[in-house]
């Protein structure tokens, strides 16, 4: 008996330190856990656990996860061990039991060794909501949006993306699903899918869309009327069972499908209109006094139903004109180190981002020129100022970009090399020169030879160089007188009006 004593002592001693070797052993590695939260009440959330080493790789070996969470009736799963390293679990939250508010999930990992167990705890928090959860999105096909800005060119398609989980909740169990849109305030009509096709033509300006998503878990009722021998049956939807005496200015415009209309009772006015919009022959109710929950809280609060899963969806948008007719003024035929001075002008919406790309050559543009770091123009006029050191061709690509979209606009430069003329004035001139020198070199030369030939022929006339004997003892005097006697013509004695001087012995 005491050695059955002993024995059960030495077994509990045995359990106890391997269950504080399991409990305490440091776990060779981490846990990382998340989920794809937050979920509506009634839907579904997963939650993931990875297991790492510290360097960041997957360790190997058997693991077991042990999941629960802190729910009133709190929810535990404990699969079968496993070599995965990752680990899923999915639980949802019944408005029938659980209430909204934030939960926490705890997974203990637990890696399998001989002699003890590595052991470690992560825990993670969630929220379990009372309105749908996701996002709104607005698309342009063909359009670079940033942020919420929107062109006001193109047709904007609003659609709201539901997480997975609460979508496929209110697919699965809802018996009617309405989206109701408005913008600014005023109803626009509903679609029975989630996506809303609308034109925002002016810009400059900001709008506010609001979505209400209407899940109905009720069957639907049906009423019928008897207008003479003919019995018609209608459907109510859901949404007409929200009535508060505040009124939203409600305006029909068409959407994406086409609503029937329905009989009511005389307290609710309703009629159908048909207007064109972006969709064409579409037929939508026009509401008198009924209002929605959620929707334009500034103006009214309506207590929603409870029988119904809402979404409310909100986005305030800027609307942006594109760029859009560039146009650059100016010379681009200059001659090398000229400058060249362009002017840009352009439509849009500003500010804009000028970027300049410099290429030689001929460029062809591919429309993937990006403006990294561009300067910024509150609006689109500049000048575009470059000297030129080479003749040559150049393109400069002008690249404008504003919130909604980019334009991409090539320029050509021709660089030319001009070849000098001389001025009609150098030209002229010279020859003129040189014809008035020409005509005076042979004139001066006609003139020297008639010159010359009038003094040989004085010269003959006068000839001093005779020897004459008796003309050796008289003067110059003398002997210029016999020059002058002796020219006399022949049978002449004397010139006429001359005087023959005294006897040449008295002059002596």
């Amino acid at each position: 008996m005491r050695k059955m004593r002993l024995l059960h002592l030495y077994s509990a001693v045995l359990g106890t330190f391997c269950y504080l070797l399991q409990v305490n052993a440091n776990f060779d590695g981490y846990v990382t856990l998340s989920h794809d939260g937050p979920v509506v009440i009634g839907g579904t959330i997963t939650f993931r656990a990875d297991v790492y080493k510290y360097d960041g790789t997957r360790p190997s070996g058997t693991f077991s996860y042990e999941w629960k969470d802190d729910g009133i009736i709190p929810h535990k799963y404990t699969p079968d061990h496993t070599r995965n390293t990752t680990a899923f679990w999915s639980i949802s939250y019944p408005a029938e039991i659980y209430s909204v508010g934030i939960y926490i999930v705890e997974v203990k990992v637990i890696k399998k060794k001989t002699w003890f167990n590595e052991s470690t705890r992560v825990a993670t928090k969630f929220a379990v909501t009372s309105l749908l959860n996701g996002n709104m999105t607005i698309k342009q096909e063909n359009a670079t949006t940033k942020g919420n800005f929107v062109s006001s060119s193109l047709e904007s398609t609003v659609a709201i993306d539901i997480r997975k989980g609460d979508l496929s909740f209110i697919m699965t169990n809802a018996t009617s699903i309405s989206t109701f849109w408005f913008i600014d305030c005023q109803y626009y009509g509903h679609t029975e899918n989630f996506i809303f096709n609308y034109n925002f033509t002016d810009p400059d300006r900001s709008h506010t869309i609001e979505a209400l998503v209407v899940a109905s878990f009720d069957p639907p009722t049906t009423t019928t009327s008897l207008p003479d021998t003919t019995t018609s049956t209608t459907v109510n939807p859901p949404w007409l069972s929200v009535v508060s005496n505040s009124s939203i200015n409600s305006t029909a415009i068409s959407t994406t499908s086409t609503a029937t209309p329905f009989t009511t009772s005389s307290t609710t006015a309703l009629s159908t209109i048909t207007t064109p919009n972006s969709l064409q022959n579409t037929t939508v109710p026009v509401f008198g006094n009924i209002s929605f929950p959620f929707v334009c809280l500034n103006s009214s609060i309506v207590p929603p139903d409870p029988h119904n899963i809402y979404g409310y969806f909100q986005r305030t948008i800027e609307v942006r004109a594109p760029v859009t007719d560039i146009s650059v003024d100016g010379t681009n035929w200059i001659q090398p180190w000229a400058m060249l001075n362009l002017n840009v002008t352009c439509e849009g919406s500003g500010p804009f981002i000028r970027c300049l790309q410099f290429h030689r050559g001929n460029y062809n543009v591919t429309g993937n020129e990006t403006c990294g770091d561009g300067e910024r123009k509150p609006n689109c006029n500049f000048s575009i100022i470059h000297y030129f050191l080479e003749p040559s061709d150049y393109t400069i690509v002008i690249i404008l970009t504003n919130d909604i979209s980019t334009n991409i606009h090539p320029v050509t430069i021709n660089i030319y090399q001009a070849t000098t003329q001389p001025q009609l004035s150098v030209i002229v001139v010279p020859v003129l020169c040189s014809l008035v020198a020409l005509v005076l070199i042979i004139f001066g030369i006609a003139y020297y030879i008639q010159s010359r030939a009038r003094f040989t022929v004085e010269v003959a006339d006068f000839d001093f160089g005779q020897s004459n004997p008796d003309m050796e003892y008289k003067t110059f005097a003398e002997r210029l007188r016999d020059s002058f006697d002796s020219a006399v013509r022949p049978g002449s004695n004397r010139i006429s009006g001359y005087k023959p001087l005294g006897n040449s012995q008295l002059l002596q």
